[in-house]
């Protein structure tokens, strides 16, 4: 589809990524359609999770109903799956994975989407409460060996890469913040990604959306602590970002460049790839407090700069940093690694509308207090960060880093 030579072939990327079959293009429900044609005794019949209107004014609803005409199986639909799924929103979807005895479940939507039928199914074949899998590997834990089905994936967003990962974030409403479940046995074992179904997306949730994958790819590339998985890591994230800053300006101008969208489909799902090997870190967790109050993904490109900075006193992260010197727009030449910080900070204020957090009317003191104390019962992630923090000082230095935003 791409019709800029210039553009990096990520093509060959995908083809080759394991464990997710990946399928970028326009035509790509017909794979899912043969898929079931090829073992119709495998799939008898599926459960498709789906979100609010957006899967109707993309036209994935249209794919979906001339794919279901085409193959014979029984088909239920999980409908108004909302942007912040809950415990009680992965329940219903398991209900009726329940009810209609599924072979298989397909999730068509944006990252909250998939992220519910992700957690939903595994729910439903481990025969637990989905409150039972938040963690890290629970169902390889408590089923060594037992390899479970997985969901088939086609986002109609371009921002969470949910499509290629091991993640599902639930809202766990009493706790007043999202809960992670982190399991390979997750993983979709399809992305059918159709950069059509951007075309529909309002200019609110293409920049929201692409500065989650913005902030995905950048704190991929500064996982300095990650076991090194993939040699052409940094260049593929450094290539995603140079994707989104050239196709989310021209997506803003046309809904209908079909290329920039591509783009920005291609990036997310290098960042879901990316953070598949190298997990995010502060910038994330501390987006998982803002629920509710703000997009995710503009959350998410908030916090990046003040943790950022935060990381430049360890050498390797400023290294990294300066793989991304000029990507991002600016006047001057970027020659240190707190100038490519100041021009992505000025990349997201300018797309995402705000300046500094403080312009947040909810981000004061309370909000900072609340950020750094569930940060702090998290303690993989900030061992990990690439600036590692020891859970007993966490809320101070946490907190230290966010007032100066104030």
């Amino acid at each position: 589809m791409n019709t800029d030579n210039s553009i990096p072939d990520y093509m060959a990327l995908f083809e080759h990524y394991e464990p997710v079959c990946i399928d970028l293009g326009v035509g790509v429900m017909n794979d899912l359609c043969t898929d079931f044609l090829l073992e119709p005794e495998k799939h008898s019949a599926a459960t498709f999770v789906i979100g609010g209107q957006s899967h109707t004014k993309s036209g994935a609803r249209a794919d979906l109903t001339n794919m279901v005409l085409r193959c014979d199986f029984e088909s239920r639909i999980v409908c108004d799956v909302p942007a912040e799924p809950d415990l009680d929103d992965v329940r219903r979807i398991v209900t009726a994975i329940r009810e209609s005895a599924s072979t298989d479940v397909v999730a068509i939507g944006g990252g909250s989407v998939m992220d519910a039928a992700k957690a939903a199914w595994a729910a439903y074949q481990a025969d637990l409460d989905v409150s039972e899998l938040f963690g890290s590997n629970v169902l390889g834990t408590k089923f060594p060996g037992k390899e479970f089905k997985r969901i088939v994936a086609v986002p109609t967003t371009a921002g969470t890469g949910s499509e290629v990962t091991p993640y599902s974030n639930v809202v766990d409403r009493a706790a007043g913040v999202k809960r992670l479940i982190a399991d390979e046995q997750i993983v979709p074992r399809m992305a059918l990604v159709n950069p059509y179904y951007g075309r529909s997306m309002p200019d609110g949730l293409t920049v929201a959306t692409a500065l989650d994958a913005l902030t995905h790819n950048i704190e991929a590339l500064l996982n300095i602590h990650a076991k090194e998985t993939e040699s052409a890591s940094n260049k593929w994230a450094v290539e995603a970002v140079g994707l989104i800053c050239r196709g989310l300006p021209r997506a803003l101008r046309d809904p209908n460049d079909v290329d920039a969208r591509e783009y920005l489909c291609a990036a997310a799902t290098i960042g879901g790839i990316q953070i598949a090997h190298r997990p995010t870190s502060l910038p994330h967790l501390g987006s998982f407090s803002l629920y509710g109050r703000i997009a995710h993904g503009t959350a998410a490109a908030l916090l990046l700069g003040p943790f950022w900075r935060y990381y430049l006193a360890e050498p390797a992260v400023q290294e990294r940093t300066m793989l991304l010197a000029d990507v991002f727009p600016s006047k001057k030449k970027q020659k240190t690694p707190q100038d490519v910080v100041d021009a992505a900070s000025a990349f997201i204020a300018k797309y995402s509308g705000v300046a500094k957090l403080s312009a947040l009317p909810f981000f004061d003191t309370a909000m900072v207090d609340k950020i750094a104390a569930d940060a702090a019962l998290n303690p993989m992630k900030l061992a990990s960060a690439p600036r590692p923090l020891d859970p007993g000082s966490a809320t101070e230095i946490i907190s230290g880093i966010l007032k100066q935003e104030l």
